[in-house]
């Protein structure tokens, strides 16, 4: 949701009204992103590479889901979407900027996007030891901004980010979303047609 919250700001867009409006939600997995597109008003429905993910969300959410990999292309016409969410996703494609036409063709209005950043993103997991393999992409902020200017669109924004949490038994007590040039572990992009 903050990440939403951002690209209204950023946007000065009435995104998180989604009433009358369409969303896809890109890598949906269970079909979280989704459930909170709905609540903000938005027709939604999600894709996915796995066929298993979209066959669990459809058991826990009123929508439609689909497997399909986004990178190939997406089952939709242009421009049926108002929104397209992608969320931790794209740092696992092997080919990032083919997913990014896709979803651009089939987006009339934003796509939001959060990644890691390539910056910090592998040092801070290795201390952690918590590196994920299956992340084949992870681009910084730079390179991102690159790839954008190759879709031609009319507005983008690449921001850095650190999301600050606290929880004690599962109950969430403080949550926190620092912009942090350069050295943030996330950006979210956000790019306007």
């Amino acid at each position: 949701m903050e990440t939403l919250k951002w690209g209204a700001k950023v946007s000065n867009s009435d995104i998180l009204n989604g009433q009358g409006k369409t969303a896809l939600d890109v890598g949906c997995a269970y079909g979280y992103g989704v459930d909170v597109l709905q609540t903000l008003g938005y027709d939604a429905c999600g894709v996915d590479v796995s066929k298993y993910s979209p066959k669990k969300a459809k058991e826990s959410f009123s929508a439609d889901f689909l497997a399909c990999d986004v990178q190939k292309g997406l089952p939709f016409k242009e421009n049926a979407f108002d929104l397209i969410t992608c969320f931790e996703v794209i740092e696992h494609l092997e080919h990032p900027l083919w997913a990014l036409k896709n979803m651009f063709a089939s987006c009339k209005g934003m796509i939001i996007l959060t990644t890691p950043n390539k910056v910090v993103e592998k040092q801070i997991m290795k201390i952690m030891r918590d590196y994920d393999r299956t992340h084949i992409n992870v681009k910084a902020e730079k390179e991102w901004k690159r790839y954008i200017k190759n879709l031609n669109c009319g507005f983008s924004n690449v921001e850095t980010f650190f999301d600050a949490s606290l929880r004690v038994k599962n109950k969430l007590l403080f949550f926190k979303s620092f912009k942090m040039p350069y050295f943030g572990l996330s950006l979210r992009i956000l790019i306007k047609k």
